[in-house]
Formats: structure tokens, sequence, C-alpha cells
């Protein structure tokens, strides 16, 4: 069996599943909830059970000539569309155009065709104009699902077309469970999930990607920004591998962390010298002017700025006041 689904969506994948079983799966999904939780595994494996032509178990078989078609990204039922990669992050109207026309072709296998949209969210006006067209018009057997982090930011005409999924965030439990299943000790888990913000696909991407090594170094190179013992200029240099994007995810992250430390202390092993020495030297209100300006600057990674101005630009912001 392929396309299996993480514990914590399993009514999720109940719900789905009924909706078939009772010939009442509508036309467009929209599975909303926040990052890191598998909303794209979940559209995946949706996807993956419509296309099999031998479901067992309410599940998608691997095997058959539809499962094969789509593990091999040739499946002429099957179209997934995303912001390109490495460009602004905007989800252009090129791309639904190509969706609305994949949408009116005739399945290939004589069963349901599947467009996945991820993240939805990042469609701009003319894009989200035209999948409206699409989906005040739905075409026979055509299903549409849409994923998105921020369903708010979306038109409200076409949340309202769709048949919503909204998950929440794992019990802390279930995630640290699974985390402990994939080979990662419980301190560590547990540790993670606070890093995470308690999502436990990003709490894995962290320790595959990332680990704590590169979260401390970070840390300490704010810190260092902060009190004026190193320059943004020096820092920047020093995470120019890394690049723009995942910095400014990481201090995304940091950010999360400060702000609840004020509340409730995190998790001690997050805490270390530098950590204290932060939450010690930002005010609320400072760190809520650096996080809305690290929310202008995720486009900084763009190719239409240097990568050193955009790592600069984002170590600047930690600079004393």
């Amino acid at each position: 069996m392929t396309d299996r689904v993480y514990p914590w969506l399993a009514e999720a994948w109940r719900r789905f599943n009924a909706a078939i079983a009772a010939s009442r799966l509508p036309h467009a999904l929209l599975i909303a909830g926040p990052a890191g939780i598998g909303k794209r595994a979940l559209a995946e494996a949706m996807a993956a059970r419509l296309l099999c032509l031998s479901p067992a178990e309410g599940l998608a078989c691997g095997q058959c000539r539809g499962c094969q078609l789509r593990i091999a990204g040739s499946h002429p039922d099957f179209l997934s569309i995303a912001p390109e990669e490495g460009g602004s992050g905007i989800l252009k109207i090129e791309a639904v155009r190509d969706l609305t026309a994949f949408s009116q072709l005739t399945s290939q296998y004589q069963g349901h065709r599947v467009a996945i949209v991820s993240p939805a969210e990042a469609m701009n006006r003319n894009a989200a104009n035209a999948l409206l067209k699409t989906l005040e018009e739905p075409p026979a057997e055509m299903v549409l699902i849409l994923v998105s982090d921020a369903p708010a930011r979306m038109p409200a005409t076409i949340r309202s077309r769709c048949q919503s999924y909204r998950l929440g965030m794992p019990a802390e439990n279930t995630a640290r469970d699974w985390l402990m299943s994939q080979g990662i000790g419980q301190g560590e888990a547990e540790t993670l999930l606070a890093l995470s913000g308690g999502a436990p696909l990003q709490a894995m991407a962290v320790h595959e990607q990332e680990g704590m090594a590169h979260w401390q170094a970070l840390v300490r190179d704010i810190a260092g920004v902060t009190g004026g013992q190193k320059s943004p200029v020096e820092a920047a240099a020093a995470w120019q591998e890394a690049g723009a994007t995942a910095v400014n995810q990481s201090m995304q992250r940091l950010l999360a962390l400060l702000m609840r430390h004020q509340y409730a202390p995190v998790n001690s092993a997050l805490a270390d010298q530098s950590f204290q020495k932060l939450a010690a030297g930002l005010s609320a209100g400072r760190l809520d002017r650096i996080q809305r300006s690290l929310t202008d600057l995720r486009a900084a990674a763009s190719p239409s700025l240097a990568k050193e101005l955009a790592l600069e630009a984002h170590f600047l912001l930690w600079s004393p006041a």
C-alpha cells in the first residue's frame, strides 16, 4: 500500500472515504491548517486514492497502472500546479489557465481527473478570478484540491465553493510518538516540537535539514548582531549557503519562541545563553516589528534581489535600535 495518512489526519481521511462511498465527493476541496502538519501529503493521498484502479482498504494500491503512472509523474488525469521554483512565490494566471485547459479534457482512464493547487493563497488576483470560473462551472468527474496555510488570504468566493477540511495541530503526545517512531529520541522530539510550534513535519525537517547545532549557531549570530558584537554584513556572510528563504523561516520560528517565552518559559534545551540574551533585550513591540518586517522580506529570496542583499536585510532587522 502507498500514500499512508499520518495518524493525526485519520479523521479527515475517514471523512474523505465516506464521501466517496456515499457518492458525495464534491468537485472542490480546501485543505487548510497550519504549516508542517501534512496537508500536502493528505492532498496527494486523496489524489492517489481517486486515480487508483484497485484501491484496497481505502488507500491507493500502488501497483495498478494508474498508481504506476502517478508515481512516475506521468498520469494524464493528474495535474499539480504551484509557483515557479526560485521565483517570486506568486501563482500566476498562466498556471491556472493550464488547469482550466486540463479540466476540459476527457479522462484517459474513464475515472476522475484530479488537480492540486498548492499553496492556494499564492494566487494573484487574475489567477484567482480565472480559477473561480472553473469552480462556477465544474466539469464532470473533475476534483480540484486546494491546499492552504492561510485560507483567509484567499477570496471568499473561492472558499465558499469548496468543501473545507480544516485541520488543527496534532496533540503533543501524538506528534511526539510519531517522531519517536521515526527514530528520534523522546527528549529531542520534544525539543524539536517546541522549536517547530508543535508541527511534526516541520520538526522532522529541522531534524533532517538543520539540526540543533544549526539552530544554535543562528541564534548566537542574531544575538551577536543585537548586542552589537557582530555586524549584519558579517552575520549574513556566514549564512550565504543556507539562503534567505531558510534563514527567514528560522527567524520566524525564533520570533514565535521569543514571544511565547514572554508568557511561559520554552523548552530548556532551546533557552540557551544566546536565547536568554535576546529574550531579555527585546520588547514585545520590537519583536512584533521584526516579525512584520520578516513577513515583508519573504520575497527577498527572489532572483530580483541579490542573495547578499536579501540576507543582510534580514540581519539588519536585529541591529541595535
